[in-house]
């Protein structure tokens, strides 16, 4: 008896040391025995934009043997506290390394300090902390240049004069601070263009993002030239209470937007929208991870900072090629 338990407990021992040495070769994170570990933390789960982002971890995921992706955010945008526990959860679970798209700018430098504190190495992506320091890289848009392209594009749609609303997204949102600032400064450049108003938030929910679009349109329906909305919510909100406007304003009042959504392909496609700031949403997630991956690997001469492309959809150009790849991601399947 005592033999067949013995030869019992050698069996198991083997198939648990098996199960962790299984695919990880030399190579990998967590004492070297498996892949490493990287979380990727989105602003939230439910725009397009995440959902691409995710896609190019994804790939990322697919591509690299010696990497394994843990993606998990909040539900919506603008939950700091919800993504504060999720990253301190991973630190906890002594995940190798963080990719973490910041919600605030100044309440996620907390967290990030864990993380170092931890020896847990952090990737920046999409929008930047306001303070920098110890992360390994910032993979983003080049955000201030994607609002000055919104800024000439709707100088250009208005003839270089008239009066424009921006409806702002959130406070300490560090990426569309930035459209924002570049977008501002260039209608600086105009001086026959008026703002009408440059300091009601949208917010992170579309829901808020039509009541605010809907109170601005009610005080400045009748003057306005153009609008500009800095991201995905805030625009397809302007979008549908531009629409549901009694005036016929869609479509009349030239408008811009940033990212993509259904309903800003839709407005594309019919005019109520004239034009939109893409960015890779992909590619974001995807060197995310790769130059994590780099730098747990011990590779030198990473870049502080990975910019991506920003690129303007037009409505009456939307056959364009880089317009068709980039307003249909690659989704998650």
């Amino acid at each position: 008896m005592k033999q067949v338990l013995v030869f019992v407990w050698i069996v198991a021992l083997t198939a648990v040391t098996g199960c962790g040495d299984s695919g990880s070769g030399d190579k990998g994170g967590s004492g070297g025995n498996g892949p490493f570990r990287i979380a990727v933390i989105p602003k939230g789960t439910l725009h397009e934009f995440w959902k691409s982002v995710e896609a190019g971890a994804r790939n990322a995921d697919a591509e690299f043997d010696d990497v394994t992706v843990t993606w998990k955010g909040p539900v919506s945008e603008g939950n700091s506290d919800q993504q504060i526990e999720i990253t301190e959860g991973f630190i906890a679970d002594g995940y190798d390394g963080i990719c973490l798209a910041p919600s605030d700018a100044v309440a996620m430098r907390k967290p990030v300090d864990q993380a170092l504190e931890y020896d847990v190495p952090v990737v920046v992506l999409d929008s930047a902390l306001a303070d920098d320091r110890g992360i390994v890289s910032y993979v983003a848009t080049n955000n201030y240049r994607g609002g000055q392209l919104a800024g000439r594009y709707l100088a250009e749609l208005l003839g270089q004069q008239g009066k424009v609303i921006i409806m702002l997204y959130q406070i300490n949102s560090e990426s569309t601070e930035q459209r924002e600032r570049g977008f501002l400064e260039t209608m600086a450049e105009y001086p026959n263009i008026e703002l009408l108003s440059q300091n009601e938030y949208g917010g992170p929910g579309e829901d808020k993002a039509i009541d605010v679009g809907e109170n601005l349109l009610s005080n400045f329906g009748d003057e306005v030239d153009g609008i500009f909305c800095p991201n995905e919510s805030t625009a397809s909100g302007m979008l549908t209470a531009l629409r549901r406007d009694p005036r016929g304003l869609a479509g009349k009042v030239k408008f811009v937007g940033f990212d993509a959504s259904d309903n800003l392909v839709d407005g594309l496609k019919s005019g109520h929208l004239h034009g939109t700031i893409l960015q890779d949403p992909v590619q974001i997630g995807y060197e995310s991870v790769r130059v994590m991956r780099d730098h747990l690997l011990g590779k030198s001469d990473l870049p502080e900072r990975l910019e991506t492309r920003e690129h303007l959809a037009r409505f009456d150009a939307l056959d364009d090629p880089v317009t068709v790849q980039l307003l249909y991601p690659e989704a998650v399947e």
